[in-house]
């Protein structure tokens, strides 16, 4: 009898199949070991204390070139209808000046007058929050449980609370007036640094070129390029999105009553430039201030909260987002978790940018690396 040989294609999908899951584990465990190594070896190396001390000094110019960079693609768009470089870089300043000159004429005396009725509005409802702690525990009895010394330890700390908030203050504010005075000078000065940048772009990018090896120089060409324009993309969407957030927060919250709408959507707008955990912790502020207004205007600020989070889950992100970043969540998440533990804040805000750079120079590594096995 003859023996029949068939390939089993189902068995041999299967395994494939497996194979490639399995490749996209690695392929992430990788990419964050990466990451996590990289960090690591500059943190115990000492570097970030001297990298931050560079970047303190050279930070007008650090901005200024990033300003350049952003409206880089507007600028070649006029240099393509004729306009000349140095007219388009000025119409370009006139627009950013526009701009920020009706943000704060319009926004800057709303908000700070909100800021004023928030911080006037805090006691009242730190005393509504101990009256309903003080009820709650009032009303509960349990066996073995001493609810008196619970309810005066609680009280003890709001009180402790209140106490570090009113001698804080007057400090903070002085710290706050300080910090944007310094931020409107370092604004100012990378307005003309980036103005000056966007006319001459084109040659300092030449110039950097240059820099790259020559084995293999258009290949680091095309890299950089492609990070620029995948960059570009993360970072524009990420900013329109968080903009409709605090235009949709803030209209809502204002229907419904909250004290402070724009101010909380606001908040609300900048957490949700950290991606998946920001916009709870925007949210979940509104909403705690809301219930301390009373239980409708809680209730209402939840549901505004919950749905400006499912518009945006489901609509803003798939549409104005699209592909741009490719990354995994594990990666993202990972990398937020790594960017926080060592820039804190501003660390969580650059993660989503700086792990799709890296995942492009460790695909372009990865290239490099068949080509030459290949070739050898």
């Amino acid at each position: 009898m003859k023996k029949k040989t068939e390939l089993d294609t189902d068995g041999l999908n299967e395994v494939i199949h497996l194979s490639r899951n399995v490749l996209r584990v690695v392929y992430v465990i990788t990419i964050i070991l990466i990451v996590l190594g990289a960090i690591l070896g500059i943190h115990f190396l000492g570097l970030f204390e001297l990298l931050w001390g560079v970047l303190g000094v050279i930070s007008p110019v650090f901005i200024g070139f990033i300003i350049a960079w952003l409206f880089y693609p507007l600028h070649r768009k006029m240099l393509n209808k004729g306009i000349n470089k140095i007219l388009s870089a000025l119409i370009i300043f006139a627009m950013i000046i526009t701009i920020i000159g009706i943000f704060t004429y319009v926004f800057i005396p709303v908000i700070s007058s909100q800021v004023n009725d928030l911080v006037s509005y805090i006691p009242s409802a730190i005393e509504e929050v101990t009256n309903f702690l003080t009820k709650t525990l009032d009303s509960i009895s349990v066996k073995g449980v001493d609810i008196q010394s619970i309810q005066n330890g609680l009280l003890n700390s709001i009180e402790s609370f209140i106490l570090e908030f009113t001698t804080s203050l007057p400090n903070n504010v002085l710290e706050i007036v300080k910090g944007i005075i310094s931020a409107f000078g370092t604004i100012v000065i990378s307005l003309i640094i980036g103005i000056y940048m966007l006319i001459d772009y084109d040659n300092i990018i030449n110039s950097l070129h240059k820099l790259f090896p020559k084995k293999g120089h258009n290949d680091y060409i095309k890299l950089t390029e492609t990070i620029s324009a995948n960059t570009r993309k993360v970072v524009n969407s990420t900013l329109f999105v968080a903009f409709l957030v605090f235009v949709f927060d803030t209209i809502g919250f204002a229907c419904i009553g909250l004290k402070s709408a724009m101010l909380f959507g606001l908040f609300c707008g900048l957490t949700d430039l950290i991606p998946y955990i920001g916009p709870y912790i925007g949210g979940g502020v509104a909403v705690i201030v809301g219930f301390t207004q009373g239980p409708i205007i809680g209730i209402g600020v939840l549901i505004i909260a919950i749905i400006v989070q499912l518009l945006e889950s489901y609509i803003l992100q798939p549409v104005v987002m699209s592909q741009a970043t490719k990354l995994s969540p594990v990666v993202i998440i990972m990398g937020l978790l790594v960017f926080a533990y060592f820039f804190g804040i501003p660390g969580m805000v650059i993660a989503t940018p700086c792990m799709a750079i890296i995942k492009e120079v460790f695909n372009f590594a990865k290239i490099r690396f068949i080509k030459y096995r290949d070739n050898n």
